[in-house]
């Protein structure tokens, strides 16, 4: 990947390719405006598409008010499904992305004496963190239709934190001193509020956990931004329903002039800022046009329960990982938003000291991505997979699938992850369970340390086979869109299930040293359900399952059939069908849980009553003899233990 391949930061209302040329990156920002180029377009009447700089400059140039066929942020809407309408035709969404990413392709052909020998043919591209396997799909397809082969995705806060550590002239040492402590990338953007909490370990930077709202991102306050100039012209001219009397394209145009605003307001500097629209409603008089002013505090008042929102974002990410403030040795925070004093003070007084200033925090995410892949860094897995199997407790235990450091495939690359034969220990529900997780935390994991599912899928068995006999085959692929294909498969009954899920943390493995005081990296160039539903997402309950399949963990040939030691896994009353000599007191062979289980299940030979009944119904007359009736008063009768059901203890 090194020598060729671009970053790509592809925001929800800025977008920007870099390149390594050298020993320094390079951002291909807007020639005149020398920011990133504005993720918006302008499908004009005749058929021609408008593209950034030029498409913005069009709310204001033009008097009537924002042209017909203006599209902002057409990112947000690959996580809808369904076309954009752009006023009366609907334009696929992944088309209106190709149009920019052809845009930034164009701009890196003209800057080649910029970024000399190659042009924007390959890139990392980053995403935000809750881009499922969907998203990154639509968004390597649009990718490819720009032209533009998406060697692998990087998670935008990931970028952001590898940009600024790889900006840093003492960059190894930074990274010792960083080496196991805890950072949070805040990244603020138009759209969207990401939040990565990281660790560095042993030479990778590993993501703990993700937290993402695309609901408070830098459009919400130009949102709010708009209805406040409303709510003041109204008021000064007497009017009930302003939008009602607004010209054609004048709402689109107001929200524009109020992202401006917003920027303005975001420097210390500037107490209030006014926005003149002429023709703004369909009125004679004053009340055409739009006369106002704001001031910082009222912008900080009309947003505060979103800056609210977004900043307790921090509190949840750091509950869950079971962190607090003092933990965080960095708090790296990018994207426009954090520039907005009453974002910044929240972080400051969150992590004192912590959060460093960025010159290019409209620059960093997409600086990352290009030295990322400069340095031909791959991503790996942070935490493993793993698989709910039965054990001899009857809680169950988990089982490793996949090893954390698992590489991820590049673009093209599927990759075969696991290959594991399991055992049906309880077949009789005619269903086999399969619960795929992973730990909460990174690092080695116990026992009893929570968990996050990922998945549950269910397969069909015969019902009436012997318990530990029928094998179930289960594959894990995963794609360059790091979607995880399970597929489940009975040796027995010959059904098959599949499915996938993609809510997997990334590692990303740092580069090592070339013993001449160069970084290099290890990277080189890089269906429907059968007979069974797959279920991504497991609801609150009250209950726990215990899982009926196990893993041969003794290591024998699965030809071989189980190991011995398997059977104490088996329910109580289901090993008394198939192994009936399992509880003789000689062997001892039977665990505490099975002796329990066969109490509990197996009714009593006399009157045919399990536990349950007896004790809520009584014992009988016929049952007197039997340790059953004891509480009727007769005494404990000593009886062979294979003619009693039901013990009382």
């Amino acid at each position: 990947m090194s020598g060729s391949a671009f970053g790509i930061d592809f925001g929800t209302t800025n977008s920007l390719a870099a390149r390594v040329v050298g020993t320094k990156v390079l951002p291909l920002v807007d020639t005149t405006t020398l920011r990133p180029h504005p993720s918006v377009l302008w499908y004009r009447p005749g058929g021609d598409i408008v593209i950034g700089r030029e498409a913005r400059e069009h709310l204001d140039i033009i008097p009537e008010g924002a042209p017909l066929g203006f599209v902002r942020s057409p990112k947000m809407s690959l996580r809808r499904p369904g076309p954009i309408y752009i006023d009366g035709r609907s334009v696929d969404p992944v088309d209106a992305v190709a149009e920019v990413l052809k845009h930034l392709k164009a701009d890196a052909m003209k800057a080649r004496e910029r970024a000399p020998g190659s042009s924007l043919d390959r890139a990392v591209m980053t995403i935000p963190v809750d881009f499922g396997g969907p998203e990154r799909r639509a968004m390597r397809q649009a990718a490819r239709a720009a032209g533009v082969s998406v060697v692998q995705f990087v998670h935008e806060p990931v970028a952001a934190l590898y940009g600024y550590l790889r900006s840093k002239d003492d960059f190894r040492q930074e990274l010792a001193r960083l080496e196991g402590r805890s950072i949070l990338v805040f990244d603020w953007g138009g759209g969207t509020l990401d939040l990565t909490l990281c660790r560095i370990q042993g030479g990778s930077i590993m993501q703990v956990a993700n937290r993402g709202d695309n609901e408070v991102g830098g459009d919400e306050f130009d949102n709010r931004l708009r209805n406040l100039f409303k709510e003041k012209h109204a008021a000064a001219h007497g009017l009930e329903d302003v939008s009602s009397f607004e010209q054609p394209g004048m709402a689109a145009k107001l929200l524009n002039q109020c992202e401006i605003v917003k920027i303005h307001l975001s420097d210390k500097d500037t107490a209030s800022e006014d926005i003149i629209l002429r023709n703004y409603l369909k009125v004679d008089g004053p009340a055409r046009n739009l006369v106002g002013s704001v001031t910082r505090t009222e912008l900080e008042k009309v947003s505060a329960g979103t800056v609210a929102r977004g900043l307790a974002e921090i509190d949840a990410i750091l509950d869950r990982a079971r962190l607090t403030y003092q933990d965080i040795e960095l708090c790296l925070a990018t994207g426009g938003m954090v520039n907005m004093p009453a974002i910044r003070d929240g972080l400051f007084e969150r992590f004192p000291g912590r959060v460093p200033r960025l010159d290019n925090g409209d620059r960093i995410i997409a600086e990352g991505a290009a030295w990322i892949a400069h340095d031909g860094l791959r991503l790996t897995l942070s935490k493993p997979i793993e698989i709910l199997v039965a054990d001899s407790s009857g809680r169950g235990a988990y089982h490793k699938l996949v090893d954390a450091g698992f590489q991820l495939p590049v673009e093209n690359e599927v990759k075969l992850a696991t290959n594991t034969r399991l055992f049906c220990v309880d077949p009789r529900e005619g269903v086999a369970i399969i619960e795929l997780a992973k730990p909460v935390r990174i690092g080695v994991a116990s026992p009893d340390d929570p968990r996050t599912t990922l998945c549950i899928a269910s397969l069909p068995i015969d019902p009436k086979a012997q318990p530990l006999l029928e094998r179930i085959e289960c594959h894990l692929r995963i794609d360059h869109d790091y979607v995880v294909n399970v597929v489940l498969k009975s040796t027995g009954r010959g059904t098959e299930t599949q499915g996938e899920f993609h809510d997997i943390e990334f590692g990303l493995a740092l580069p090592k040293d070339d013993g001449a005081g160069r970084s290099i990296g290890d990277q080189g160039e890089p269906g429907a359900a059968k007979g069974s539903s797959f279920v991504t997402a497991v609801p609150s309950t009250n209950v726990t399952q215990r899982t009926n399949v196990c893993v041969n963990v003794k290591g024998e040939r699965p030809e071989a059939g189980p190991h011995p030691d398997l059977w104490r896994l088996v329910p109580g009353d289901i090993i008394e069908i198939w192994r009936p000599g399992h509880f003789d007191n000689r062997t001892a062979t039977a665990s505490s849980r099975q002796d329990t289980e066969k109490q509990f299940y197996i009714p009593c030979s006399r009157c045919k009553r399990r536990i349950s009944v007896i004790l809520a119904e009584g014992p009988v007359e016929e049952c007197r003899t039997y340790r059953c009736g004891a509480s009727l008063g007769a005494g404990p009768v000593a009886v062979p233990q294979r003619e009693v059901g039901v013990f009382l203890r």
